[in-house]
C-alpha cells in the first residue's frame, strides 16, 4: 500500500512538471484509479512542505446508483427485454412471468418503438437496437457526465439510475521547493536519532511550535454520592452540628447493639442480617462499669423498665462485626459527653455501614448512613419533626410523611418517607425517634435530658435527586461513567418557587417570569388606585414612568427605552455585537450591560468587560438598552447559538447570531442619515447577496462540520476583492458576522492570507475602536 501511494505521488509530480497543474478528478479518471486514492497521495505531497501548492474546491458531479451500475455492465431493462425476445415474439403474460421489471421494460421498449403488438404477442419491430441508456450511464460512470444532455440526466435521476453528489476537487501546482523526487519526511525526532547523529541526514516534517494543547483537560470528577455527601455535610454545619469521628468500620456488638438497648436475641443480630468478623473475632475492651449497668438494664430493667428478663451474655457483646449503623458512633459520643459533664450538643455523621441485605433496586449490602443527634433539656417529638423537616427542606425534599414504627432504642419512633418521582411511589429514606431512658441513663445522661435522633441513607436521596430508579446504577459494576462526568456539581434545590411557597425548587426562568408578572400586576393595580384617589382629590399626577417596549418597530423615540436582552454562551462570544453597539451609539443613546446566568460557573474578566472600555450611558438617559447575559444551555451547535429577546419576559426569541445582527440592523436602517449595514438599501441585489452569505455562514460555519467550514473559508477567500460588501469602504453586516464566527471557532490562524488580511482591515475599522 505504501509503495502504491509512493508511485501515485511520483506520477502526480511528473504530471505537474509536464502540465503545470493536476486536477484530482481528471487525473483519477485518466489513471483509472479511485479518486480517494489520488486525494490521499495529494495530501501526502502537501505534508512535505512547499513542494506543491494545493487548492481545493467543491464540485457537483454525477455517479451511478447500484441499479445504474448494473445497467452499465448488462444494459437497460428495455434493451435486455428486446434482446431476450425470440423473433416470433412472446405473450404479455409470459413476459411478466419470466422477465424482471417487466412492466417498466415493456413500456419503455414500446415507447421507443422497439417492440410492437401483433395479436396476442409482443414481437420485435426492428432487427437491432442501440442502447442509449447504457451508453449514457457508461459515460457518466467514466466521469464525463458533461457529455450527457441535461434532459437525459434529469430523466435518469428520476428513474434513480444516477444521483448528484458533492465532490471536493484538489488542484495541484508547483511549490517554491518543487522537485520530482519524493523524500520521506520523519515526523518525530527520537533519542536514537540524536545519539547516532542520523538526524543530520534526515528530512523532517515541519513542527508546529505554536500549536495549542487541549483547552479542557480531562480531570477527576466527584461521584454524585460524594457531591451530595459534601452538600449534606455543609447543611449540617450551617445548622450548628458538630461532625462525629467515624473512622472505625469494625465495632463490637456491645456498642452496635447492647449499648442501644437492643436485646441479644433480636433478629437483626443474626448472621443473615449482620456481617461478623472472624479475625479478630472479639473486641479488646469495653468500659467495665458501663458494661455492668447495661447488663443490669437488659437483665432486670431499671429507669421505669423491667428490661428483657434474660441472661445477658458478655461473650455475645464482645463479638466484632461490621457496623450496621452509625448509631453506634452516636452511642460512643453520648457516653463521652455524659462522662465529661453534660452540655447540650448537636452531632452528625455521614459514613459507610454494612448489612447482609438482599440486593434489589433500593437496597445494597454496603451503603452510607446520615446520622443526626440533638441532646438537650426537655426535647419532644415535635422538636424532632421540626429539625427533620428543616433539614429535608434544605436539600429540596418537601414531600415527607412520618409513619409510627418500633425501634428497640427509641420511643416514640417514626419512619421517614419521601415521594420518588421516578418510581412513582413513597420510598423510605430514614428512621427517627427519641432515645429511650434505658439507653441514656446507664451512660450517665441526666434524667431531664432527652435526645432526638434520626438516620437516613445517602443513596436513596441521591436517587431522588438524580432521578435514578435502580440503586445498582449508582454504585457497583453497572454504574455509568457518564453519570459522573455529565451531572452537575450539585442538584440540590435550595430555593422555593414564587408561586408555590410550599414546594422547594430552583428559581427557573418560568418562576421568575411569573414572579415579575405578579409584581407588575400589583404595581398596575396600585397605580390605578393612586390615580383614582388623586382624581377624587382633584390632583393631577405627573407621568414619571418610562415605558418599556416589547418589540422594535422603528427608531427609538425620546423617552422610550428599547430593552434588548441577548443570551450567549461564553464559549462562543458573539463579537459582532461589539461593532453593532458602536454603530448604534452613533445614532442613539445606548446603555450596555453584562450579566452572568447561574448556569455559568465562571466567566473570564475579559468577557465580564465584553463591551470594552466604553459602556454607553445610564439606562435612564438611553434610547436603547442592550443587556448581554452569559448562559449555557448545552453542548449542541444550536445550544451554543446566541438568542435575542426584545424584553426579559418575551416568549418569542430570535435565534442565531446572523438573525440577531439583522434585527439590530433595523434600528440603523430607519435613520435617514445612516449608512446601512446592508451597504445600500436601494440596491436589492446587494441585500440579497449579503443575506445569502449570512445564511451560508450560519449553516456552514456555525452549524457545519470541519469539511463544510473549510469549504466556506475557501469560498470566502475567492469572494474577497470581488464583492463590494466584504471589507469595502463601509463595513457591512456580512463582515461582522463572518469575522465573529471565525474568531469564535479560532479559524483565522489557519485561514488563507487573503482572509487574514481582510480580518485585520475589519478590526482596524473605527467601529471597533473602543474594543481594542
Amino acid at each position: 500500500m505504501g509503495s502504491l501511494t509512493m508511485d501515485l505521488q511520483q506520477q502526480i509530480l511528473l504530471a505537474v512538471e509536464k502540465n503545470g497543474v493536476v486536477i484530482s478528478n481528471e487525473f483519477a479518471r485518466n489513471s483509472k484509479e479511485a479518486h480517494q486514492k489520488i486525494v490521499g497521495a495529494i495530501k501526502s505531497l502537501e505534508s512535505l512542505g512547499s513542494v506543491v501548492n494545493v487548492k481545493q474546491s467543491a464540485h457537483k458531479t454525477w455517479e451511478c446508483t447500484d441499479e445504474g451500475a448494473s445497467i452499465v455492465t448488462s444494459g437497460s431493462h428495455e434493451a435486455r427485454l428486446f434482446n431476450s425476445l425470440p423473433p416470433e415474439g412472446c405473450s404479455v403474460a409470459d413476459i411478466k412471468a419470466h422477465f424482471p421489471n417487466s412492466n417498466f421494460a415493456l413500456g419503455a421498449a414500446m415507447k421507443n418503438k422497439w417492440l410492437i403488438k401483433e395479436g396476442e404477442k409482443i414481437v420485435p419491430a426492428m432487427p437491432s437496437i442501440e442502447d442509449q441508456v447504457q451508453m449514457h450511464l457508461q459515460t457518466i460512470s467514466s466521469g464525463a457526465a458533461d457529455n450527457v444532455p441535461d434532459k437525459d440526466k434529469a430523466d435518469y435521476k428520476k428513474r434513480k439510475l444516477i444521483k448528484e453528489v458533492d465532490m471536493t476537487v484538489f488542484e495541484v501546482t508547483r511549490g517554491s521547493e518543487f522537485c520530482t523526487s519524493v523524500v520521506k519526511q520523519e515526523a518525530e525526532l527520537t533519542k536514537e536519532m540524536i545519539e547516532s547523529c542520523q538526524w543530520k541526514n534526515m528530512t523532517f516534517k515541519p513542527f508546529n511550535f505554536k500549536a495549542k494543547g487541549r483547552i479542557e483537560l480531562r480531570s477527576g470528577h466527584l461521584h454524585p454520592l460524594m457531591q451530595l455527601r459534601s452538600e449534606f455535610r455543609q447543611i449540617f454545619l450551617e445548622m450548628g452540628f458538630t461532625e462525629m469521628p467515624t473512622n472505625n468500620f469494625i465495632e463490637s456488638a456491645f456498642w452496635n447493639f447492647d449499648a442501644l438497648f437492643q436485646p441479644q436475641q433480636h433478629p437483626a443480630r443474626d448472621a443473615h442480617d449482620t456481617f461478623y468478623v472472624s479475625e479478630p473475632a472479639r473486641t479488646i475492651s469495653v468500659p467495665e462499669d458501663y458494661l455492668q449497668k447495661v447488663k443490669k438494664t437488659h437483665s432486670t430493667g431499671g429507669y421505669g423498665s423491667i428490661g428483657y428478663q434474660y441472661d445477658w451474655s458478655r461473650d455475645e457483646a464482645h463479638k466484632n462485626l461490621l457496623r450496621t449503623h452509625t448509631t453506634a458512633v452516636s452511642a460512643r459520643m453520648l457516653y463521652r459527653v455524659a462522662q465529661e459533664g453534660f452540655q447540650p450538643v448537636k452531632f452528625f455523621s455521614i459514613d459507610r455501614v454494612f448489612r447482609n441485605e438482599t440486593l434489589d433496586a433500593t437496597h445494597l449490602a454496603e451503603f452510607h448512613q446520615i446520622e443526626g443527634v440533638v441532646a438537650d433539656y426537655n426535647l419532644s417529638i415535635k422538636n424532632l419533626m421540626g429539625v427533620i423537616k428543616g433539614f429535608f427542606e434544605k436539600i429540596g425534599i418537601t414531600k415527607l410523611r412520618f409513619k409510627p414504627t418500633y425501634n428497640p432504642y427509641t420511643e416514640p419512633s417514626m419512619e421517614i418517607f419521601s415521594y420518588h418521582e421516578g418510581l412513582k411511589k413513597w420510598v423510605e429514606v430514614g428512621n427517627s425517634g427519641m432515645f429511650r431512658p434505658e439507653m441514656l441513663r446507664p451512660m450517665g445522661i441526666p434524667e431531664n435530658v432527652t435526645v432526638a435522633a434520626w438516620g437516613l441513607s445517602l443513596e436513596r436521596p441521591t436517587m431522588i435527586m438524580y432521578g435514578i430508579n435502580n440503586i445498582r446504577e449508582l454504585v457497583g459494576p453497572r454504574v455509568k461513567m457518564e453519570l459522573i462526568l455529565d451531572n452537575p456539581v450539585c442538584t440540590i434545590d435550595k430555593f422555593k418557587s414564587w408561586d408555590q411557597p410550599s414546594i422547594s425548587e430552583a428559581p427557573t426562568v418560568e418562576s421568575l417570569t411569573k414572579r415579575q408578572e405578579l409584581i407588575l400586576d400589583r404595581l398596575s393595580a396600585l397605580q390605578a388606585k393612586v390615580a383614582n384617589i388623586a382624581a377624587k382629590m382633584g390632583v393631577k399626577l405627573e407621568d414619571s414612568v418610562t415605558p418599556v417596549t416589547t418589540h422594535i418597530t422603528g427608531g427609538p423615540e425620546p423617552g422610550i427605552v428599547h430593552d434588548v436582552v441577548i443570551y450567549a454562551d461564553p464559549r462562543r462570544p458573539p463579537y459582532s455585537l461589539r461593532a453593532l453597539a458602536n454603530a448604534l451609539s452613533s445614532k442613539y443613546s445606548i446603555c450596555l450591560r453584562v450579566h452572568c446566568h447561574s448556569t455559568v460557573k465562571e466567566v473570564s474578566e475579559k468577557l465580564q468587560q465584553f463591551w470594552g472600555v466604553w459602556h454607553g450611558v445610564e439606562r435612564s438617559q438611553s434610547n436603547v438598552c442592550l443587556t448581554l447575559v452569559w448562559r449555557q444551555n448545552g453542548d449542541s451547535p444550536t445550544a451554543l447559538m446566541p438568542t435575542l429577546s426584545v424584553s426579559p419576559l418575551s416568549a418569542s426569541q430570535i435565534f442565531g447570531e446572523h438573525n440577531v445582527g439583522r434585527y439590530l440592523t433595523r434600528l440603523l436602517e430607519v435613520s435617514s442619515n445612516s449608512s446601512s449595514l446592508y451597504e445600500c438599501l436601494s440596491n436589492s441585489l446587494l441585500i440579497t447577496q449579503i443575506d445569502d452569505l449570512l445564511d451560508r455562514c450560519h449553516s456552514k460555519l456555525t452549524l457545519g462540520n470541519n469539511k463544510e467550514r473549510a469549504n466556506f473559508i475557501q469560498e470566502l477567500s475567492t469572494r474577497l476583492g470581488k464583492e463590494q460588501y466584504l471589507a469595502g469602504s463601509n463595513l457591512t453586516l456580512a463582515d461582522f458576522i463572518v469575522l465573529s464566527n471565525l474568531l469564535q471557532l479560532r479559524l483565522l490562524e489557519s485561514a488563507p492570507l487573503s482572509v487574514q488580511k481582510w480580518s485585520k482591515e475589519c478590526l482596524a475599522h473605527h467601529l471597533f475602536k473602543n474594543f481594542i
